[in-house]
């Protein structure tokens, strides 16, 4: 199972690439180039920008409970030099989730040479989950490409933090990447404390040094972050622990998050899903705890450990939405992680495991769960491709409708406030941006011309 790299390992990464392959086709052929809901907060940042008008506000500046300023300062660099094609936008999205893949991979190759060579195997598996359409909001609406950067700077600072007894560097890249998850979505606020569990594990005898260190970096992160913050109307957080029945909401929202990557075609089995998970990522981080400064066992510990809290304070902002909500596409790419780590764990309990017929009785444990782990993965991403084949039939028409202008229900598919959105499309007008750039083979005729 575990052998090094050569001619015999070509199937397994053969078959790593196919699900990237056919997310690049699904993008391919069902995206629309057409701004969609939170983009459309874009046209005042643009029309500042081409004014030469812009400021740090406009890139710091919330959006709802987070700071995407450096999704905001990409995108904007790409309308610039594209007059706006979206198209570029989701062409990053897909160059950041194959690189959640690479880190990924690049983990699996580096932390087993230990332990008798790189699980190759884990990679299709690893591949399947992370190039996975049940995040369909993320991979086709180029907007969120700051939650799939929060989702790869948390990474990128967890294996450096898990590495750091080994490299004895890295502090200084995952404190980067650190800022740069934090300043992406408002998760990231939460890898500061997660992350220094990590140091406090591997941190030698530079430990108190690089705690110091890494509080002040927290502490400064923190103080520019929430500097003229604003809480979202919401109710109070604390609302979630006012009655037995809040906290069964309160706890059913949190595991159906973590579920929902999983077994997002229904709410309960997401649920239960979740908790399966939460089991198992415990009773291994127990069963394993003795590797603890290994980097095989700490950068999955740390990326479960994100996935969970994250999932916590999900919940305690958004429970009262209802269960369903936790289902939303776009928080399973912070939730894919977790089932990744799961899957690190249980091939590392498994490789401790004895040869004999109690461990060949693991192997087949491990690989009926992770199986049926994919079945099951695999049943939500088929849901997801047919909710891309309906919205991509439905943005083809709501397209035609910004062009022309005709139409408020068309309008009011692709932003929720028809009168605002008008006036900013009226900015993209005049801008030449968007639907309204210049063309060669416009896709149909712009207001005023033939």
């Amino acid at each position: 199972m575990y052998c090094r790299i050569g001619v015999a390992q070509v199937l397994p990464v053969a078959l790593a690439l196919l699900p990237l392959a056919y997310l690049i086709r699904m993008c391919v052929l069902r995206y629309v180039d057409v701004p969609l809901w939170d983009a459309w907060e874009m046209v005042p940042r643009l029309d500042h920008l081409y004014a030469g008008s812009l400021t740090l506000r406009d890139l710091w500046g919330q959006h709802n409970e987070h700071r995407p300023m450096v999704a905001i300062a990409l995108m904007l660099a790409l309308a610039r030099l594209t007059r706006w094609n979206t198209n570029w936008e989701i062409v990053v999205t897909v160059l950041l989730t194959t690189s959640i893949f690479a880190a990924f991979a690049a983990f699996v190759r580096r932390a087993w040479r230990s332990h008798g060579g790189a699980p190759l195997w884990l990679l299709p598996a690893i591949s399947l989950l992370v190039f996975s359409p049940v995040q369909w909001e993320n991979l086709m609406w180029g907007f969120p490409m700051h939650i799939i950067m929060c989702a790869l700077a948390t990474l990128l600072a967890a294996d450096s933090v898990a590495f750091l007894g080994v490299r004895q560097r890295g502090l200084g890249r995952a404190l980067v990447c650190a800022v740069w998850a934090t300043y992406s979505f408002a998760s990231g606020l939460l890898l500061w404390p997660v992350l220094a569990v990590g140091i406090a594990v591997v941190g030698g005898p530079r430990r108190r040094s690089r705690l110091v260190l890494w509080a002040a970096a927290a502490a400064i992160t923190y103080a520019t972050y929430f500097y003229d913050y604003h809480r979202p109307p919401q109710p109070s957080m604390l609302g979630n622990f006012a009655s037995l029945h809040a906290i069964r909401i309160f706890g059913t929202y949190a595991l159906t998050y973590l579920g929902s990557p999983i077994a997002g075609f229904d709410p309960r089995i997401a649920a239960a899903a979740g908790a399966v998970g939460l089991a198992a990522f415990a009773a291994l981080a127990v069963r394993l705890r003795h590797l603890r400064e290994d980097p095989a066992y700490l950068f999955p510990i740390l990326v479960g450990l994100q996935t969970l809290v994250t999932a916590l304070v999900s919940a305690m902002g958004r429970a009262w939405m209802g269960a369903d909500q936790a289902l939303a596409s776009r928080y399973t790419t912070l939730s894919i992680p977790m089932w990744c780590a799961l899957a690190c764990l249980s091939v590392l309990w498994r490789s401790a495991a004895p040869a004999d017929l109690r461990g060949r009785a693991l192997t087949a444990v491990t690989v009926s769960l992770l199986v049926a782990t994919l079945a099951s993965a695999f049943a939500t991403e088929r849901d997801g491709v047919h909710i891309v084949a309906g919205r991509s039939e439905t943005l083809r028409f709501a397209r035609r409708g910004l062009i022309t202008g005709r139409s408020d229900a068309l309008l009011g598919l692709l932003y929720p406030n028809v009168p605002v959105l008008r006036e900013r499309r009226a900015t993209l007008m005049r801008l030449r941006l968007s639907v309204f750039r210049p063309s060669d083979r416009p896709t149909y005729p712009l207001p005023g011309e033939p």
